[in-house]
Order: structure tokens, then sequence, then C-alpha cells
């Protein structure tokens, strides 16, 4: 009995040593982006890759609104499917252009917030 209650005791020590999972903390440039932009995607029919090229160039378009700039985006989606198996491949295209000069943006970070199945993507402007 005695080697029981040691052996339980045991147990919770060691419990209590385990390393704490990460919860899913927001990140701080979601709401401070700097000189950047945010861009977000809830769920997409099409899958987690379309969610992230969407986060993208909604990101890419606000940085643009900041500065002044016109957006043309242009997106290609292409779907085959036969007995057997199926393909989706797409294609986007954006083009940001400030008084005939054509602003670049980087992907700093992409988040994705599990619980919410959204995706956060952050740009930054290029020189």
């Amino acid at each position: 009995m005695k080697n029981l209650i040691i052996s339980i005791l045991c147990l919770f020590v060691l419990a209590a040593c385990q390393p704490k999972t990460k919860q899913n903390v927001r990140p701080a440039w979601i709401e401070n982006p700097g000189k950047g932009a945010v861009g977000s995607c809830p769920t997409h029919l099409m899958g987690r890759q379309e969610q992230e090229d969407v986060a993208i160039a909604n990101a890419r378009a606000r940085l643009a609104a900041t500065l002044g700039v016109s957006v043309d985006q242009v997106q290609t989606v292409t779907k085959s499917a036969n007995n057997t198996s199926s393909a989706l491949t797409s294609d986007s295209k954006t083009v940001l252009t400030m008084k005939g000069n054509v602003v670049k943006a980087h992907v700093k970070a992409i988040w994705y917030d599990k619980p919410r199945d959204t995706v956060w993507a952050w740009v930054i402007p290029v020189n």
C-alpha cells in the first residue's frame, strides 16, 4: 500500500514536470503591422494553400491602399477531374502601381489560427 501511494505521488510529480503545450497565441504583428499590412482569409473551399494565397492578396491590397496605389489582380483557377483523379491549379498575379511605378511587397510572416481556421499574412513594402 505504501509503495502504491509513493508511485502515485511520483506520477503526479512527473506529470507536473512535463512541458506545457503551446497555446494558439495571436502574433503582435496582426494588430501592429508597422509599415506593412495584414490580410486574412477564413475557411476556403479550395483548401489551405488557396487560403494562404487569398490572405496574401488581401494583405497586398491593404498595403497598396495605404500607399495610395491602384490594384489590379487577376486569378486563374483550372479544375479537371476524371473517374480516378482530380487536379486543381491556381495562378494569381497582383500588380500594384503608383504613378507608373511598381510597388513590390515581401511576405514577412504567415500565421494559421487553427481554432478559427483563418490564415493571416503580413506583407512589407520592398524598395
